[in-house]
């Protein structure tokens, strides 16, 4: 993975995906409805055949799934750092508190606190 993390990375970008995959499956849905209540021309036919093959591309469940063993590793790897580092990212990534604001409570600058989210990072960049 590197030590490229960011707030997307750590919860959102898997869950993203898996909300555009969901829109995309309902809005082709609703169009597959509407054309097969129509006029069968073979230009709704061709287009009903688009959009099925859309929505057999999309494998929901299997991304879900995934989501699911991503987040489990990123568990796993945040349960594994010491108790000030697990704040930091708890705070930072999961609950999306400002740096100078875990710096105050911790009693840390928010430069310290970035500085030490690039430690954080690469640990857990070697435990993934």
């Amino acid at each position: 993975l590197g030590t490229n993390f960011s707030k997307a990375s750590l919860w959102g970008f898997p869950k993203r995906g898996i909300e555009v995959a969901s829109q995309v499956k309902e809005r082709h849905e609703k169009r597959l409805e509407v054309l097969r209540q129509g006029k069968q021309s073979p230009e709704v036919i061709d287009e009903i055949v688009k959009v099925e093959k859309v929505l057999s591309t999309l494998h929901i469940e299997e991304n879900i799934k995934k989501a699911t063993e991503i987040e489990l590793r990123y568990v796993e790897a945040i349960n594994k750092l010491e108790p000030l580092d697990k704040v930091i990212v708890l705070d930072g990534y999961i609950n999306g508190k400002a740096y100078w604001k875990i710096g105050r409570d911790i009693g840390y600058t928010e430069r310290g606190i970035q500085k030490r989210v690039t430690i954080i990072f690469e640990k857990l960049a070697k435990m993934l």
